[in-house]
């Protein structure tokens, strides 16, 4: 899991002493033997049974990065590091494992699933022509000191998700009773994908799955090959791998591009440190959107799969760009078709990228390059593909909607301004979120090596990511904010572009002053942001001018100084022609972020509290009695359908279906296409507020509980195929007590209750 975080230092040469050697061939398993101790230690401290870590790294091991590395190989004959080639090779590992289970579990026999990564193995062993790949041969490595970054990268993301995920959401009771109200639809579609090919909703009954559920097949897939909770996967274990091959593979796309490990491993530390810089003294956080939390990436799981998978991708891409290669776009194809189901947000971006390449390079030649056409049509294919089958042309609410994402930030600060349709305040906000963006990523303005070269056309491509990510966040609308995983996915590589133009900007300067010359800028762009933070107004901004100018001007009026000050440094370089004045303006533009930065990191290791109980501590038992004792294709009703706590109905209410992993027939529907595609205004109505679509059908399942009749159990039994009834009495609905007179009561405890209908 955590061995491909790193290799250690260069060729050591033959000419050296045994001794010497084995040290240094030690010295290169450091990275990753700190990765994994660290890992390990995370999990145990916080009640991960040591049986279930073992597994779950043998499975990893041996049906993911095994076989995911020798097919790398096989169909790349690229030769990369080996760090590089264990995390690439597991992505390719994810793909096998996926499309092997999807087959499996359609045939009824999901744990032949180990049967596609254990053939595959066999055939490299006994196939000559394929032994060859077993063998590492002379590979570049990565520098240690490099290695060593990027294994304490990847140690961050752990203690941070230790203390921020772990400690909030315990693997028994009473610590997994108030998770993240997500975190249990995770698990439902887990255990759908578990019983159930194709998938579906498993809350409402019948209605089809329009959203990213490849993640939830390769949990699947683990929790049938080694007999771990999907709980445990969920919480604790899956993530991990996803996390490590991001790790590695973004520094190496940096490396790839910039031929600077330092560069890539910059790439990924401004990745999840860096925030635009925040110069309000009244804000409460991070402004136009700090960096993705560690957090995220266990809130998120299909967001983590897809940015693992893409950065495989992204290797491809590269080299591609850079030496050409037709036999690359097989791999190609088979990770594109992967992250079309893991998180499609990738798909649009990754084509606006190949579109703005293809036009530098007509502007530039006048021709396009064939494989650039094919991996544009590939992208559109695979595109076309997710979202008129897969995801059945479903939109999940997002509209057209220029600057809502502006409004709802301005809304989201201490005034609580009501400012739909006050142009101007939305404007203001839209210009300071502009200004910021700009900002955090001045180092794209740097400039480039060898105009036309390959590491140029992919830095092209890369910006062509980054900028359609904004486009989309500006110019789109979704009631949950769906519209910033665009912009949490192309972080990554505009932070590539950005660094490689730092990179550049420092050529100039002495080779020993480059360092120097980056903290001195970095840091006076810090100080600079803290004393226009230190003049500015505690007061958080007012509507007090008609059409909300002023609130609007509020957000835009600390920039003012900032450009001042910026522009007045540009040009006193620029008098003095000190050749290295760019680098200087770049780094000190950067060095704006640097107190957001510090906040980031800050709330990153801040321990987390346990949340309020949602599930009843009976709960989670009796759902597992249930899952023991009923058969998967076997049809749930229940009582429950609201969170408790909340004045009006809040929807999201997954626990039945995530422990007992059977469909239900209605319990919750915040999430469907169908609820999404109902709101009429996104800026206004929440998505959990909507009331059930089918009237008639609610009422039905309701009576059975409020005031049951034999022709109401009927109903439900021979109508609707319900066999199993969940009561709990502390929902919204009552439950009455006849109930036991139409149905078998099976298992009580506390409030919940399972009857069978017979």
């Amino acid at each position: 899991m955590t061995t491909a975080i790193a290799q250690g230092a260069e060729t050591s040469g033959d000419e050296q002493p045994a001794g010497e050697r084995s040290a240094r061939r030690l010295l290169r398993l450091l990275p990753g033997a700190v990765a994994a101790l660290v890992t390990v230690a995370a999990l145990l401290a916080h009640g991960t049974p040591g049986r279930d870590v073992a597994l779950f790294a043998a499975y990893v091991a041996l049906a993911l990065t095994l076989p995911g590395a020798l097919l790398w190989r096989a169909l790349t004959r690229l030769r990369l590091p080996v760090a590089v080639d264990l995390a690439a090779g597991t992505a390719v590992g994810y793909a096998l494992e996926c499309f092997t289970y999807m087959a499996a579990r359609a045939a009824g026999q999901p744990r032949l699933a180990v049967l596609g990564p254990a053939l595959t193995v066999v055939a490299f062993a006994a196939v000559p022509r394929l032994r060859r790949h077993w063998r590492s041969g002379h590979r570049p490595r990565v520098p240690l000191p490099h290695g060593l970054a990027i294994a304490a990268g990847f140690c961050f993301l752990v203690v941070s998700s230790a203390l921020t995920v772990f400690r909030g959401h315990g693997l028994t009771p009473p610590a997994n009773l108030g998770p993240y109200v997500d975190m249990p639809f995770h698990l439902a579609l887990v255990g759908e994908l578990r019983h159930h090919m194709p998938p579906t909703i498993p809350e409402v009954a019948g209605q089809p799955l329009s959203y990213h559920w490849f993640v939830y097949s390769d949990m699947a897939a683990a929790s049938w090959a080694t007999g771990i909770e999907p709980e445990t996967l969920l919480y604790r274990l899956s993530v991990l791998p996803m996390l490590a091959v991001f790790t590695v593979l973004v520094p190496a796309v940096g490396h790839l591009v910039t031929r600077s490990w330092t560069a890539g491993a910059l790439a990924l530390a401004a990745t999840y440190l860096l925030a635009p810089p925040d110069p309000y003294a009244w804000s409460p956080g991070a402004f136009a959107f700090g960096p993705p939390t560690p957090a995220l990436a266990w809130l998120s799981p299909t967001q983590t799969f897809g940015a693992a998978v893409f950065s495989a991708l992204a290797v491809l891409v590269a080299v591609l760009l850079r030496d050409g290669g037709r036999r690359l776009l097989v791999p190609v194809a088979l990770l594109l078709a992967l992250v079309a189901g893991a998180k499609a947000t990738y798909l649009p971006l990754l084509l606006a990228g190949v579109c703005l390449l293809a036009a530098v390079d007509w502007l530039r030649t006048r021709r396009v390059d064939r494989d650039l056409l094919l991996l544009g049509g590939l992208t559109l294919a695979t595109l076309a593909f997710a979202q008129f089958v897969l995801f059945g042309g479903a939109a999940q609410g997002v509209r057209v909607w220029p600057l809502f994402t502006a409004i709802k930030m301005a809304a989201r600060w201490p005034t609580r301004a009501a400012i739909d349709g006050l142009p101007w305040a939305a404007a203001g906000v839209c210009a300071a979120f502009l200004l910021a963006w700009a900002a955090i990523w001045a180092g794209a303005f740097g400039p480039r090596r060898r105009p036309g070269s390959g590491p140029d056309r992919a830095l092209t491509l890369f910006l062509g990511v980054g900028l359609a990510s904004l486009g989309v966040v500006l110019l789109l609308g979704q009631p949950g904010l769906g519209q910033l995983y665009f912009l949490t996915a192309a972080r990554p590589y505009l932070w590539i572009v950005a660094v490689a133009g730092l990179v550049a900007a420092l050529r100039p300067a002495p080779p020993r002053l480059r360092p120097v010359l980056a903290v001195a800028a970095g840091a006076a762009g810090a100080g600079v942001l803290a004393l226009v933070r230190a003049a500015g107004d505690p007061a958080p901004p007012r509507l007090d001018a008609p059409g909300g100018a002023g609130f609007g001007w509020a957000f835009v009026l600390p920039f003012v100084p900032l450009a001042l000050l910026t522009g007045g440094l540009a040009l006193a370089l620029a008098l003095r022609r000190v050749p290295w004045r760019r680098a200087a303006l770049l780094w000190l533009v950067t060095g704006l972020s640097v107190p957001s930065a510090i906040a980031t990191v800050r709330a990153d290791l801040t321990p987390a509290g346990l949340r309020p109980q949602e599930i009843p501590a009976e709960g989670v038992a009796a759902m597992r009695w249930l899952r023991a004792h009923s058969d998967p294709a076997d049809l749930v009703a229940t009582n429950a359908h609201c969170r408790p706590g909340a004045r009006r109905c809040d929807s999201r209410h997954f626990w039945i279906s995530a422990y007992a992993e059977r469909r239900v027939l209605v319990e919750s529907w915040s999430y469907t296409a169908r609820n999404m595609a109902a709101l009429e205004d996104i800026n206004r109505q929440p998505m959990t507020g909507l009331p059930f679509w089918d009237a008639g059908l609610l009422a039905a399942n309701d009576a059975v509980f409020t005031a049951p009749t034999e022709r109401d159990v009927s109903v439900l039994k021979e109508r609707y195929g319900v066999r199993w009834l969940v009561a709990d009495r502390g929902a919204r609905v009552r439950v009455s007590p006849r109930l036991d007179a139409y149905a078998v009561r099976r298992y009580s405890d506390g409030p919940v209750t399972v009857y069978e209908i017979v």
